[in-house]
């Protein structure tokens, strides 16, 4: 099976590096296109607002101060994420594959499904943490998310 369009998930995980290569390696074998896509959650902006949402009686996250805070960390998780997929596409762009970047905010399972059935992906590449049991329905598990509702072929790349 030969691919044309290829979406990438990347994440912050140390997996991540492992992910991209084997979506890249794929690209340059089939000639592809690649996106780079990432997609940052609520949980990572709300960490570093520690008291937003802990109902300690006071509705802080209404506050013009919270909401700065707040949008002082959007503004620099978009900076850093801007600086993880241009390292991505520099290396992309160094095989010889056409790039494309892409970010979101928000529920990752959903936006992956979403930007690849757009973008009109034939393949999308994902790591996978290996969470069990307990803990996956906890976290839960962006890969088997995108497992059941994607429309094109998935690739699940096992964590380390």
């Amino acid at each position: 099976m030969t691919f044309h369009k290829i979406l990438v998930a990347i994440d912050d995980s140390k997996a991540a590096p492992k992910v991209f290569r084997h979506a890249l390696n794929t690209a340059v074998q089939d000639k592809a296109e690649l996106m780079v896509f990432h997609c940052t959650t609520m949980q990572r902006v709300s960490e570093s607002i520690p008291l937003m949402g802990t109902g300690i009686g006071i509705d802080l996250s209404s506050s013009k101060i919270m909401f700065e805070m707040q949008q002082e960390h959007i503004k620099k998780e978009a900076e850093r994420v801007q600086k993880l997929l241009e390292d991505y596409i520099s290396k992309a762009e160094a095989e010889g594959v056409n790039v494309t970047p892409e970010t979101k905010f928000g529920d990752p399972g959903s936006w992956i499904c979403d930007v690849a059935k757009n973008w009109e992906a034939d393949l999308i590449v994902l790591g996978r943490r290996g969470h069990r049991g307990l803990k996956e329905v906890l976290l839960g598990s962006v890969s088997n998310y995108v497992l059941h509702h994607a429309d094109c072929s998935v690739m699940v790349v096992q964590g380390s």
